[in-house]
């Protein structure tokens, strides 16, 4: 279905405006056309099978009657007359047939060869007593269709029952007779409408193929053209609007051809400053875009030599591009120009514009084929403010990047610090606190043997409760801390340890979905920081978010670790939370951010109120690390 609607969709998108008007007038038409139809011809059948109840509940209270005087004389004579005489006048009548008052049919439609059935006898037997109803209607489907059955009793039922059933034939004849009428009428309304629509699009469409035809003789650069379109309609307001533009049009290309030869005369100086702007300070390639530029210059200033020198973020860049005819050096390259210091000018045509930014970081030293004007000089001197403005951004980016190692050192020794101390921490738990409240326990087992009293006795046994509870927790504690499982076996082994023991503590689901590891072993400080920003994240999703379900991907592709963390709790507001001043509250986040950085990855949180929480961490390069 889909791929019909898209189909269909294409489709439509490619016709014409002309198919597409007369496509619409003519949907309308039909759409109408089956909706009333349709409508109409439900109204009629409710409307109808209304009237045949009506008309038969009148024929049996009429035959009931009229009949009684015939049924008490047994007078089969005249009753076979009043039963044709009011068939004839209904010709939608299915049987007529009259029973005395124990139900023994006296008479009945059905011919001589035919008797009544008891089946159809027992569809319609008048509940309850005979003197509080004065008839009874059912409806039931027959081989003859819908039969509307009314039983009537004559006197009471003390002389017996008249029983009268009327099909649904008429009723569909006569709706099938306005329907045919209904299409005759559509078709005749739509052929009308289709007429008028070709007549009026066939108009329009003219006007839009002298617009398209404007059009493209303006794409193709006539601005002389002109459309002519006199019509007051959306078209003709359109065809004005397009005339206009074009006036414009051909105004702005006067005035731009007029600066184009402007342009053209600093496109060579714009094109070496935009090499340098948009190139980024790349240490080990700015010398060959040095180069590239000094070559440039002296095909567009007509240099017979070029010494540019730069000091880049404390590296020494220098290049000396020269001509055999320089002016001075003996038809040799020009030496004084690449030796040339303490703005000693030599001659008319020679350049020196010195490199500042703080102090003098370098020099462009250029001489001239011909005597240079302003603007050429002006041109030079802006070329060494671009180059000083590179080379202080060169310092700046070294330093940044310099402290940003720094702070990345510095974390990984914190980080490694911390899960030093934690494995302190959790031996001191394991070995000397549990042992402490295991000593207890065993204590509190011999003193409840030797209990004089059945208080003391349950005393005991609640407090070996507590330090049962509490044994647990140092265990658990300690596990969390640092779980063996995550050096002996590696990270995936010590996440689904965790969430199987974060299961049981919190009774949350969690599901763990693993693509590409394949019992791949990463290096520790990769393992164990995947593994406290997975658990930092559970935590906060059993403590603060109240979430019921939590998924965990982890992918490996191509030398590439991603994890995706996300939960189906309150949520709350990332943008605010990570963009606004750090509180405690908020320094679990910080700590995960820094410690995805320290290990060269990206941590992204998605979250917004009453919509959960979605943590993705990007970008970890493991290398060639190898399969445990």
């Amino acid at each position: 279905m889909k791929s019909f609607i898209k189909w269909f969709v294409t489709s439509l998108k490619n016709k014409s405006v002309k198919t597409k008007v007369l496509g619409i007038t003519i949907g309308l038409v039909i759409l109408m056309a089956l909706t009333s139809t349709i409508i109409l011809r439900e109204i009629l059948v409710v409307k109808l099978s209304e009237d045949l109840d009506r008309r038969a509940v009148s024929i049996a209270s009429d035959l009931s009657a009229r009949g009684t005087d015939y049924t008490l004389l047994k007078d089969i004579v005249s009753l076979n007359n009043l039963i044709q005489d009011t068939m004839s006048n209904n010709p939608d009548i299915e049987y007529i047939f009259i029973a005395d008052e124990n139900f023994n049919i006296v008479i009945h439609t059905f011919g001589s060869d035919f008797k009544v059935s008891e089946k159809l006898i027992n569809i319609n037997l008048l509940d309850g007593n005979p003197e509080k109803y004065s008839h009874q209607l059912v409806t039931f489907q027959s081989e003859a269709g819908t039969i509307h059955d009314v039983i009537s009793p004559m006197l009471e039922g003390e002389v017996g029952f008249v029983r009268v059933g009327l099909n649904e034939k008429q009723i569909y004849k006569t709706i099938d007779e306005i329907t045919f009428i209904i299409i005759i009428s559509t078709i005749s309304v739509g052929f009308i409408g289709f007429m008028i629509s070709f007549l009026l699009t066939k108009v329009m469409y003219r006007d839009l193929n002298h617009l398209i035809n404007v059009t493209k003789k303006v794409g193709a650069g006539d601005l002389q053209c002109k459309v002519e379109i006199n019509s007051k309609d959306e078209i003709g307001l359109l065809a004005s609007e397009f005339d206009t533009m074009i006036k414009r049009l051909k105004y702005k290309n006067e005035e731009n051809n007029k600066y184009l030869n402007v342009l053209k005369l600093r496109n060579s100086e714009l094109s070496l400053l935009h090499q340098l702007a948009v190139s980024s300070v790349d240490l080990h390639n700015f010398n060959k875009h040095i180069e590239s530029t000094a070559i440039r210059l002296m095909e567009e200033l007509n240099l017979n030599s070029c010494f540019i020198e730069l000091n880049l973020a404390d590296e020494r860049i220098s290049t000396f591009k020269g001509r055999s005819n320089c002016a001075v050096g003996d038809n040799k390259a020009c030496e004084n120009c690449l030796f040339f210091r303490e703005n000693n000018v030599l001659h008319d045509k020679q350049l020196y514009v010195p490199i500042k930014a703080k102090t003098e970081i370098g020099q462009i030293n250029v001489c001239f084929g011909n005597k240079p004007d302003e603007t050429t000089k002006k041109f030079i001197h802006s070329f060494s403010r671009q180059l000083s403005v590179i080379a202080e951004n060169a310092r700046l980016w070294k330093e940044v990047k310099y402290k940003e190692e720094l702070r990345i050192k510095l974390l990984e020794r914190v980080i490694t610090a911390q899960e030093e101390e934690r494995k302190r921490i959790a031996r001191e738990l394991h070995d000397e606190t549990s042992q402490s409240i295991t000593s207890i326990i065993v204590g509190l087992t011999l003193l409840e043997e030797q209990s004089v009293s059945e208080k003391m006795t349950q005393d005991i046994v609640d407090i070996k409760e507590v330090s049962q509870k509490t044994l647990d927790e140092i265990h658990y504690i300690s596990w969390s801390l640092r779980p063996s499982v995550l050096d002996d076996l590696g990270l995936l082994p010590a996440i689904k340890k965790y969430v199987i023991e974060y299961m049981k503590k919190y009774d949350i689901d969690v599901d763990i979905q693993v693509i590409g590891f394949h019992q791949l072993r990463l290096l520790s400080i990769i393992e164990v920081t995947i593994y406290r920003v997975i658990q930092e994240a559970l935590t906060n999703a059993a403590r603060h978010a109240k979430a019921e379900n939590i998924s965990i991907i982890l992918k490996h592709v191509n030398g590439i670790v991603s994890v995706i963390i996300e939960d189906d709790g309150v949520g709350f507001n990332a943008k605010k939370v990570l963009n606004g001043k750090l509180t405690k509250d908020h320094l679990g986040l910080k700590g995960m951010q820094e410690r995805i950085e320290s290990i060269g990855g990206n941590l992204i949180i998605e979250s917004n109120e009453g919509i959960g929480t979605t943590i993705y961490v990007k970008d970890i390069v493991i290398g060639d690390e190898t399969n445990g």
